[in-house]
């Protein structure tokens, strides 16, 4: 029994929502419909999982107080660059991953966001020590304002939800496909229609 409840444990574990997942700079560029960018600066890019948001607002119109929850990514660039950095891809020197909150009041248009570090990764997806980071105070900081970053998340998540490319695919190769299969059928109603044609014939031969 006690081996049946640790595989349980186990299970429970691996399939845990939150398991910590590596991150890195070609995973984040590879799907643009998921990790979409709500904030560019000078030395930093945020982007919001969108799988992960989920938003809570009041019924009353225009919908006063919104909270919005979603896993972030902010990917740190470097402060000087050189051609070679360029030349070999190496501008982001981190990634860091939080659990960020949005708190909304639309009618005193105010604007609050909480952050959780989770993880950081280089650009590689290599994990840093976040302890080493939290000292300098670099790990936690964000730059971009709490409004920039709600409105951004606002109007993405409304966007209409496009087809992913593989369901679209066979819907648009299945007249391709289906066309050597129909080419035949006119040759054989055409083989119908002659012997039809020629029917008449023996029946006029007759009389």
């Amino acid at each position: 029994m006690k081996k049946l409840y640790s595989l349980l444990a186990a299970g429970l574990l691996l399939a845990a929502p939150g398991a910590a997942r590596a991150m890195d700079q070609a995973a984040l560029l590879a799907d643009p419909g998921r990790y979409r960018v709500i904030y560019a600066g000078e030395d930093e890019v945020i982007y919001a999982d969108m799988t992960s948001v989920r938003s809570i607002q009041t019924m009353d119109f225009p919908n006063s107080i919104e909270n919005a929850h979603f896993k972030m990514y902010v990917e740190s660039y470097k402060d000087k660059v050189d051609a070679m950095d360029f030349a070999k891809g190496g501008l982001v020197t981190q990634i860091r991953e939080f659990d960020a909150g949005l708190y909304v009041n639309k009618n005193k248009k105010s604007y609050k966001l909480e952050t959780k570090l989770d993880a950081v990764y280089d650009a590689a997806g290599a994990a840093i020590p976040a302890k080493d980071l939290e000292e300098t105070g670099d790990a936690v900081k964000i730059r971009a304002k709490a409004e920039d970053l709600y409105k951004n998340l606002y109007r993405l998540e409304r966007l209409p939800k496009a087809a992913p490319a593989e369901e679209v695919a066979p819907s648009q190769e299945a007249p391709a496909a289906s066309s050597p299969e129909t080419a035949p059928a006119p040759s054989a109603t055409t083989g119908q229609a002659a012997a039809s044609a020629e029917a008449p014939a023996p029946a006029a031969q007759t009389k």
